[in-house]
């Protein structure tokens, strides 16, 4: 929850390049009273102002329950009597989970504000009491482009973002935002899919993104697997000039791992890479057969291992001894060097 004053950072921001106008907005704030608002005349769906996804309402559940709502949310009212949220949507959505029939809001006429107005309004109301997810600064640097020049985005809000002032960083953001369906944005949102893995996704085709979104989310990838698995697919699909989805649907890896209730998450994850390496690199399989038959032909005393350096790059080997004291240890050192 805010506090009672709705904007307090306004003051302090004197690098804030609409400074003044904002100040002069949030007097307006100050001196209009809050009025009661029927909750079913306002939207569920987020307006154009909006900027929250993917959150999670019950610690402002749980708050509201204990200390009521401290900041009334900004409406715009729209010239056909419409009211559009400006400020104030996760609480509004809140307060409707509480089953509150009136709301108080304060409520603003579109001569009073304009859209960019409303948008900086929404953008610190957020700013001041959270950090945002990528997908939702995704949505700010989408809308901020209908009123502002690039190399002001870039100078001045992409550091109130937390990210660097590179148009490539820009463009990637907006883009998340544009091409991105709501469920993939979701995975990102909540931490199932990687910033990074986002971006490798974009440039699949868009049939392809879902699927592989999913694939990751399901199967719990980590960050470095949603890497190696994404770098496979892309390199699979360029060797067989063919679509990622194309690929998918000869090879549907969900069908063949995400239903197999024999193996663990970690297991699945494992096979699913397995096998797209030996689709990438079949002389690689061929060698590794090779390897394990000759090891098994050394008849290894238990607890002894040897393991081949990673797609056979390094010419050193690893030999892996488990033991319980020395005397077992001496054991079977003698038996590997023929002394046994």
């Amino acid at each position: 929850m805010s506090s009672a004053c709705p904007f307090p950072h306004f003051v302090a921001d004197i690098n804030f390049l609409f400074y003044s106008i904002i100040e002069m907005v949030v007097k307006k704030i100050i001196e209009i009273n809050p009025q009661l608002v029927n909750s079913e005349n306002l939207d569920d769906n987020p307006g154009p102002f909006c900027m929250s996804f993917g959150f999670d309402l019950s610690i402002m559940l749980q708050s509201i329950k204990n200390i009521g709502m401290v900041n009334a949310p900004l409406l715009l009212e729209k010239g056909d009597g419409r009211l559009a949220i400006i400020a104030g949507y996760r609480r509004i959505q809140a307060l409707k989970v509480l089953k509150w029939k009136k709301i108080p809001c304060r409520i603003f006429s579109e001569s009073q504000l304009s859209p960019l107005e409303c948008l900086l309004l929404s953008l610190h109301d957020n700013l001041v009491t959270r950090q945002l997810n990528d997908v939702e600064k995704g949505m700010v640097l989408s809308r901020l482009a209908s009123y502002l020049p690039k190399t002001t985005i870039l100078e001045q809000y992409m550091p109130l973002l937390n990210l660097p002032s590179h148009e490539s960083t820009l463009l990637v953001f907006q883009r998340l935002e544009r091409k991105l369906d709501e469920k993939i944005k979701e995975y990102l949102a909540r931490g199932r899919l990687s910033l990074q893995a986002a971006k490798m996704i974009l440039e699949m085709d868009s049939e392809a993104r879902s699927h592989v979104a999913h694939l990751i989310a399901k199967l719990k990838f980590n960050i470095n697997q949603q890497k190696q698995f994404l770098d496979l697919l892309v390199d699979i699909s360029f060797a067989n000039k063919q679509l990622v989805s194309e690929f998918l649907k000869e090879y549907p890896l969900e069908k063949m791992y995400s239903t197999d209730d024999c193996l663990n998450n970690p297991q699945k994850v494992k096979a699913a890479l397995q096998f797209l390496r030996t689709k990438r690199f079949p002389s690689l399989l061929h060698a590794e057969r090779n390897f394990k038959k000759a090891i098994s032909n050394l008849t290894l005393p238990k607890g002894v291992r040897i393991d081949f350096p990673p797609f056979f790059e390094a010419s050193s080997y690893r030999l892996e001894i488990s033991f319980n004291n020395g005397k077992e240890l001496k054991k079977k050192m003698e038996v590997l060097t023929g002394n046994g």
